[in-house]
């Protein structure tokens, strides 16, 4: 199914990680986030949701490309942003994409700086990428692909108004959603960012 669906440098990664053969959901949902549809996946945790995540963004981007972010990446948490870039570097390594995360500990200085002089694709947690963004320092103009990963967790930080800001200025770019359980709040979010998306739930 991997070797259906991913490209070459993808598949030599996955090798390297011994990962051979997709998850149920990674199944199920691959070829409708190929086929450059907005996605919502609604699964347990542990499924492969992340995976997938990231596995579409590389796929998406391909390669290295000018200076404005084409990916973006919004998590629930600050460990959960460390250990997304970590997995994307993994995946990443037979390309020269480059990835950058901001969270709500470091220097937002030094993390708007590091966008600024080049990154592919941005990772981090909601509130630093808004204040980020707010300072009208990150360029999205150029997206490619936007993500929220616990987006039901996401939901219970009381940000609504700052991601509806961001969604009004988010350019034409596929976007894909990803959430443990189904909640009111997570589907407010969604609705906000897009209008006709393709649901799975496992």
């Amino acid at each position: 199914m991997f070797k259906e669906k991913l490209n070459k440098n993808l598949l030599k990664a996955l090798t390297d990680m011994a990962i051979e053969e997709p998850t149920l959901i990674q199944k199920m949902a691959l070829s409708k986030i190929n086929s450059g549809s907005d996605v919502y996946i609604n699964s347990d945790e542990h499924t492969g949701k992340t995976t997938l995540l990231l596995l579409s963004s590389i796929q998406k981007l391909n390669y290295a490309f000018e200076d404005a972010p084409r990916a973006l990446i919004i998590t629930a948490s600050e460990e959960k942003a460390l250990n997304c870039t970590e997995q994307f570097k993994k995946l990443a390594h037979y390309t020269d994409l480059r990835v950058t995360c901001v969270t709500d500990s470091g220097k937002i200085e030094q993390q708007t700086d590091a966008i600024y002089f080049g990154t592919d694709v941005v990772i981090g947690t909601t509130k630093r990428l808004v204040e980020i963004y707010l300072k009208r320092t990150f360029n999205i103009t150029k997206l490619k692909f936007f993500a929220i990963d616990d987006v039901e967790e996401v939901g219970k930080q009381n940000l609504m108004s700052q991601l509806e800001r961001l969604s009004l200025s988010l350019p034409k770019c596929q976007r894909l959603f990803c959430s443990n359980e189904q909640s009111e709040k997570a589907d407010k979010i969604i609705s906000k960012f897009s209008e006709r998306y393709i649901e799975i739930l496992v």
